[in-house]
């Protein structure tokens, strides 16, 4: 008796065949062939739950992925960090300023007599001070301290920007180029199976040399590209793997998301102006470098101290007295001259300031113009979408009509040659009109400062559980060292990206 099985591993259905004796052992028993069987059926079983599909790589996922594998992202995560240590040093100088000291000495005394005296005397105590006034500079410093912080955060969101369209373009490069191969791989195949009835037609005295001349050419060509193709495939694939951390498996087409764009380039210039990071950085420095100057300017006020000391002093002779001594001082000084070194720093830090104001200004005027550029180019690739989309139906129809007129003796066997190369062009040009949608549509959130993972990460995964799911794979994913590939598929992805704020 036998027990036939059938799983699927890697797409590829495998069938094997479980044989199971049924013959008598000593005894005439059937134990053995039932125990066969059983262990059939749960080697079967086993099988089928090792063998799961493969889960498809969403868009959304995958920015949450880059956001948290990806170093340039950590390395600017640590220049905040600095930037918030530096916040935290220049609080401190508001406040007081203790330590404490000890010391011990040994005199030694020869005498007159002969004899050697020794002393040891023994010091300790506390000393502190407080700096009551200094021309407002502490104020000054921690205000323009914490402005840098913010400027920080904002060119941490501004890198995270960067590095998320960056993903999304190698998200839609692997995708594009992976279609690419399927369709020149068809196309070869096609052209090979031509190439086999154009020399059969030729020996029935149909065609002409001249009609295989251009097969073959075609042939040639179409190999070439299928080749490029690859070449494509793999440098997209690293850009993904450097950029995510692993490489790509299994891409849907992600879903657009249209909801954030405005209705005309004038909104789109304003949410850019209101919300990108790059420039609310820079606003930030510009306050920064103000209070840079309000703090070199305190330099020429005085400067007033408070200084308390306690302190106590052991001696071993009894020639010295232990004593303890306690002081508490309040001092003022005010700087008279110091050669111009103060008043530089004046004009220095005013320089820097105007600099700082002139450079926002000219980065409000450059995301002003990418903003409206963006838009526009999404736009324009819409449309191009939808043009490449309306070629390939028209194209099919053409080639399809050609055929037809061509066993009617109306067209030549090389008029469905160029028929097929337009085809192939036209669907060509929707792969890449697809993908140039996508791109477009992200670059334009990103020129307005709306693509980022980690301003509305915290609610999406809270009131998601796809979110979450994401969010806890992504950890796993920081663990992996690689990944193996998979096969492209053409579906919609159903988790459009929410991860915009």
């Amino acid at each position: 008796m036998s027990s036939q099985w059938k799983i699927s591993m890697n797409g590829k259905e495998r069938t094997g065949m479980a044989i199971a004796t049924t013959g008598k052992a000593e005894g005439g028993s059937r134990r053995v062939g039932l125990g066969a069987r059983f262990a059939s059926l749960l080697l079967s079983a086993s099988l089928c739950l090792l063998v799961r599909p493969a889960l498809a790589d969403n868009l959304a996922q995958m920015l949450y992925d880059v956001y948290d594998n990806n170093p340039e992202i950590h390395a600017s995560e640590a220049g905040l960090a600095i930037r918030q240590a530096e916040t935290k040093k220049a609080n401190a100088a508001f406040m007081p300023q203790v330590s404490a000291y000890a010391s011990q000495s040994m005199v030694e005394e020869r005498l007159k007599s002969g004899r050697t005296e020794r002393t040891r005397t023994s010091q300790y105590g506390i000393k502190a001070s407080q700096r009551l006034f200094n021309g407002f500079q502490g104020r000054n410093n921690l205000i323009k301290a914490k402005y840098e912080e913010k400027s920080g955060f904002y060119l941490l969101k501004n890198r995270e920007r960067e590095v998320l369209l960056e993903a999304v373009k190698a998200y839609m490069d692997v995708y594009a180029a992976r279609r690419m191969i399927a369709l020149r791989r068809d196309h070869v195949a096609n052209l090979e199976k031509q190439h086999r009835a154009t020399r059969a037609r030729i020996r029935a005295g149909e065609l002409t040399r001249t009609d295989l001349a251009k097969t073959e050419a075609l042939l040639y060509r179409a190999r070439a590209a299928l080749e490029g193709a690859h070449a494509d495939l793999g440098g997209a694939s690293g850009r993904y793997e450097a950029l995510v951390g692993y490489r790509p498996g299994e891409l849907i087409y992600p879903q657009m998301p249209v909801r954030y764009l405005p209705a005309d380039e004038t909104e789109a210039v304003k949410k850019a102006l209101r919300m990108h990071p790059d420039l609310r950085a820079s606003r930030a420095n510009d306050k920064a470098a103000d209070y840079a100057v309000k703090s070199a300017q305190g330099a020429f006020l005085p400067t007033i101290d408070l200084n308390g000391d306690i302190s106590e002093n052991l001696a071993s002779s009894a020639a010295q007295t232990n004593k303890s001594e306690r002081s508490l001082s309040l001092r003022l000084s005010l700087p008279l001259f110091d050669g111009g070194a103060r008043s530089a720093e004046v004009q220095k830090a005013r320089a820097a300031h105007s600099q700082q104001v002139h450079q926002t200004n000219a980065l409000r005027a450059r995301i002003k113009a990418n903003a409206r550029e963006q838009f526009l180019r999404y736009q324009a690739a819409v449309a191009s979408m939808r043009q490449a989309s309306a070629e390939v139906k028209a194209a099919s129809n053409l080639l399809r009509g050609i055929k037809m007129e061509e066993k009617a003796g109306q067209r030549s066997y090389l008029d469905i040659l160029d028929a097929e190369v337009s085809l192939l062009d036209a669907r060509e040009l929707e792969i890449y009109s697809q993908a140039d949608s996508v791109i477009a549509i992200y670059s334009y959130l990103a020129a307005t400062g709306q693509l980022t993972v980690s301003g509305a990460r915290k609610e999406y995964v809270s009131n998601d559980p796809q979110a979450a799911a994401a969010v806890a794979r992504a950890r796993q994913m920081a663990e992996l060292k690689a990944r193996p590939a998979k096969k492209a598929g053409p579906r919609l992805s159903d988790d459009p990206w929410n991860g915009l704020r």
